[in-house]
Parts: structure tokens; C-alpha cells; sequence
């Protein structure tokens, strides 16, 4: 427990500077976040010994993915930085997305050991761990910092109530079979508290005029998206027999160990926001 609050301060100490600075401090946050994760699902799929080509695919095509919107602006010097005219729209090409599907489905059928089902699982998972990094860029660009704490602080907020009141009160077992140590009691609780503190952390750092009934239901969705998010890659490991993603973090694991949950969550609320933000309220 000691290393792991200690990782979790260095984390902290690290993270929020540069996510307070915005601009291209949180695409270089975000970048090493998504390329570690990216690294880590190449170290753990069920063949490790891949061909050097799929390694090379694999991350050229998570350069792509992260980086397209910053290329496109290279090409045309009109265009500015940050600036995304649908805020709604994730800024992921697919033409990037085609050239990594392709380049990954050249190599399959040129190499003996990468199967299709080594297709699915780095395609999908890359690309899951790209779109999130795109759409936490757009989050602190295009909606504020306010707005990306929230969702942060809510992601995490329920990862550690749920711990705690599992860890006292829990007897029953959530999902025996993905996560033995997830209860109903921990789940209740962590989704229950972050209800709460969500709101009560919007009024402290409000970020909206508009919607303000809707953030009590906002932060039960960001709850009940940690859990699940946490649940999906639990059930991940457990398909690939692992403990944990990898060994970068003491006390917590390897970096997907640590986001899973936020990955999830990103995707959740770019989402429903962009859904509430339509008129669907109004």
C-alpha cells in the first residue's frame, strides 16, 4: 500500500502541471500515456514473439491515429492548432485508421505467427486507447480544464470509494469470474459517493449554466462507466492470463493498469456531452 500512494503522488505531481498548462504540454502527456499503453498491449498479447513488422505497424498507426489533426494542420498553413470547428468531432482520420488496418492486415497474411485474432486485439485496442487520447486533447482544448478535472476527479474518485467500501464492508461478490474482489457493496458505494462528491465538486469548479440538473445524472454515468471500464480490462488480463499490464508503475502496474478506468470514462462523456449538447434536452 505505501509504494502504491507513493507512485500515486508522483503521478499526481506529474500529471496535473502539465494538464493545467494545456497546449501541447497535455498532447505530450497524453502521447506517452497512449504510446506506453500501446507498447503494453504488444508486450502482453497472446503472441509475444511477434515480427518486428508488427511492432513497427502497430505504432506507426498510433503515431497516425494521435497525431492526424496536428498533420493535417502542417499540410494546410490555414489552419490553426486546437482549433476544431465540431468540438463534438473526434479528430481521427480515416484514411489513418484504413492505412493501420491495412498495413496490419499486409502483415498477416505475410507472417506464419500474427494471426487474425492478433488483428482484432491490436486494432481495437489501439485504436480504443488513440481515440480516448484524441478526445481528452479535445476535452482540455475545446471544453476547459474545469470540465476534464470533473471527469477525472470522477473516474477516480469512484476506482477509490469502491476500493475502500469493498475493503470494509464487502461481502458479496460483483463479477466473480472477471474481478473476485469486486463486490456489490465496494460498487454501491464507490458509484454512490462519486454521485455525490461529482456534484458537489461541479459546484466548487462549475463548468455549464445550462444543464445544471444534469450533473448529478453526469456524474452516476461517470461512476457506472468507471466500474465497466475497469470490469472490461480485468476481463482482458484475465482472457490473457496476466496480472496486470505491465511493471512501469510500483503498486499499480503498468500505465493501462492505472488509466483503464479514464479510457473509458473519456469516451463516456464526449459522448453523452455531445448527445446533451444537440438539443436532446432542450
Amino acid at each position: 500500500m505505501k509504494k502504491r500512494v507513493i507512485t500515486a503522488i508522483i503521478l499526481i505531481a506529474i500529471a496535473v502541471p502539465l494538464i493545467y498548462l494545456g497546449g501541447w504540454w497535455t498532447v505530450g502527456l497524453v502521447t506517452f500515456g497512449c504510446i506506453g499503453g500501446v507498447i503494453e498491449i504488444l508486450r502482453t498479447g497472446k503472441n509475444r514473439n511477434w515480427n518486428p513488422a508488427v511492432y513497427i505497424v502497430t505504432m506507426l498507426g498510433a503515431l497516425m491515429m494521435l497525431f492526424w489533426w496536428f498533420i493535417m494542420c502542417y499540410i494546410d498553413q490555414t489552419a490553426e492548432l486546437f482549433t476544431i470547428p465540431n468540438p463534438y468531432q473526434i479528430r481521427v482520420n480515416v484514411i489513418a485508421i484504413a492505412a493501420f488496418l491495412i498495413g496490419l492486415l499486409t502483415v498477416e497474411v505475410s507472417t506464419k505467427k500474427f494471426m487474425m485474432n492478433d488483428v482484432y486485439y491490436l486494432f481495437t485496442m489501439t485504436f480504443f486507447i488513440c481515440l480516448a487520447g484524441q478526445g481528452l486533447i479535445m476535452i482540455r482544448q475545446e471544453l476547459g480544464l474545469n470540465v476534464l478535472a470533473y471527469v477525472v476527479f470522477c473516474t477516480y474518485c469512484c476506482d477509490t470509494f469502491a476500493f475502500l467500501t469493498g475493503r470494509f464492508f464487502g461481502k458479496h461478490q460483483f463479477a466473480p469470474i472477471t474481478s473476485p474482489k469486486k463486490t456489490w457493496e465496494g460498487v454501491i458505494g464507490g458509484v454512490g459517493i462519486t454521485t455525490i462528491l461529482g456534484f458537489i465538486f461541479f459546484l466548487i469548479f462549475p463548468f455549464t449554466d445550462t444543464y445544471f440538473w444534469l450533473i448529478p445524472i453526469f456524474s452516476l454515468i461517470l461512476a457506472i462507466g468507471a466500474v465497466c471500464g475497469d470490469l472490461i480490462f480485468s476481463s482482458i488480463k484475465r482472457q490473457l492470463q496476466l496480472k496486470d499490464f505491465g511493471t512501469l508503475l510500483p503498486g499499480h502496474g503498468g500505465i493501462l493498469d492505472r488509466i483503464d478506468s479514464l479510457l473509458f470514462n473519456i469516451l463516456i462523456f464526449i459522448a453523452v456531452y455531445g448527445f446533451v449538447s444537440m438539443g436532446a434536452f432542450s
